[in-house]
C-alpha cells in the first residue's frame, strides 16, 4: 500500500509542477476527521479512527503542519476468557504539495512523520506474554478540500495514517 501511495505521489508531483495551486501562502487549514478503513487494530472498534491536522501555508503550493489521530479497538476471545484492548495515539509532522488538478478544489500530496504511542492491555485468564507496541510511523498521503465559502469546507484523504481513508470537515483561517 506504501509503495503505490509513493508511486501516485510522483506521477501526481511530476504532472502538477506547472500548476497554479488555489492554496495560499500564510493559509491555515484545520481538518477534523474520521477514518472509515482503520490501519490499526483487530477485532471490534470501540472508538473508530478520528483525527486532526492543522496546515500552514509556508508558500502558495507548500504547507507544513501538525497532525494526530486516535483509535482503540477490542479483541474478544470468549472461548478462551480473555481479551485484548488496543489503542493507538499517533502524533506528527507533515507536509505536503498543494496543485491545481481540479476548478475550486484545494487538491494535495504529502508525508507524515510521526511516532505511534500504541498500547495493548490483555484482560482475562491468559499465560500469554506482555505485547509491546509503538513506534516511528510514517506515510504518504492524498487529499482534497472544498471550501462552501471563506470559512467552512469539507476534506478527504487517503494515506496511511490513523486510517486509509479520512473524510471530514475543515476549517480555513
Amino acid at each position: 500500500m506504501k509503495k503505490a501511495i509513493t508511486i501516485v505521489f510522483i506521477a501526481l508531483m511530476g504532472i502538477s509542477l506547472s500548476a497554479t495551486a488555489q492554496f495560499e501562502k500564510g493559509q491555515k487549514d484545520l481538518n477534523l476527521g474520521v477514518g472509515l478503513l482503520s490501519t490499526f487494530g483487530a477485532g471490534k472498534a470501540t472508538l473508530p479512527p478520528v483525527s486532526a491536522s492543522l496546515d500552514f501555508g509556508i508558500t502558495d503550493n507548500i504547507s507544513l503542519g501538525a497532525y494526530v489521530g486516535y483509535s482503540m479497538f477490542k479483541e474478544e476471545f470468549a472461548g478462551l476468557n480473555y481479551t485484548w484492548k488496543y489503542s493507538y495515539l499517533i502524533i506528527g509532522a507533515r507536509g505536503a504539495y498543494h496543485f491545481d488538478l481540479l476548478d475550486n478544489m484545494d487538491t494535495y500530496a504529502g508525508l507524515l512523520l510521526a511516532y505511534n504511542l500504541a498500547s495493548v492491555e490483555l484482560e482475562g485468564n491468559s499465560n500469554l506474554p506482555e505485547p509491546s507496541a509503538g513506534g516511528i510511523a510514517y506515510s504518504g498521503f492524498l487529499g482534497a478540500r472544498y471550501h462552501f465559502n471563506e470559512t467552512f469546507g469539507a476534506f478527504g484523504e487517503l494515506g496511511y495514517g490513523i486510517s486509509v481513508l479520512n473524510l471530514g470537515l475543515t476549517v480555513k483561517f
